[in-house]
This record gives C-alpha cells, structure tokens and sequence, in this order.
C-alpha cells in the first residue's frame, strides 16, 4: 500500500526538453510549469524556481512562499545533475519544514 510520502520525484531530458513526474507505485503523473519551462542544475535560473514552485507546492498540498522556492532552487536543484534527479517527497517535505517554522 502507498502512502503519500512515498511519492518519488523524477526529472529527465527528453528530447532534449525537461520533464519532471511525479510518481507513485500505481501513477505516474507529469508536473507542469505554469509559466515558462523548468530546468535543474547549475543553470537553471527562473526555470529552477518555477520547478522548485511546482515540487514544493506538490509536496505539502499549497503552494510555499516565494523565498523558500528560491532558497530550494538554490540550495538543491542546483546541485542535481543536468540530464536527471529523483527526489523523494518526505526529503523535500523535511527540507520545507526547516525553513519555513509552522
């Protein structure tokens, strides 16, 4: 049985173009940018904290302040490889619940 942390997060090039999923043991279901695209790594810009947005707001069900999608853009997305990541939801969960007290 699933429950909602085990929610895993993967991104990947395809095509050349990003792609990022959110997946479960019995769904696969594409996250979408609202504005623009998303991207990862080093580079990544505006790109990373629109992704950074989308997975934050996905794992904790709102949508997080904007300084915390930077400082996640920032502090992990960067990090990642370019061409794909996997992050699992109670990582991200763990690392929303440091930075922004309840």
């Amino acid at each position: 049985m699933s429950t909602p942390d085990q929610r895993i997060y993967v991104g990947r090039l395809e095509d050349g173009r990003p792609a990022v999923y959110a997946v479960e043991t019995a769904a696969v279901a594409p996250l979408e940018p609202s504005t623009g695209t998303f991207a990862w790594g080093a580079g990544a810009g505006d790109a990373g904290v629109e992704l950074a947005r989308a997975l934050l707001t996905d794992a904790c069900g709102s949508e997080p302040p904007a300084d915390a999608c930077r400082r996640f853009a920032d502090q992990i997305l960067r990090r990642v490889p370019g061409d794909s990541f996997v992050l699992r939801r109670d990582t991200v969960n763990a690392w929303l619940r440091r930075v922004v007290p309840v």
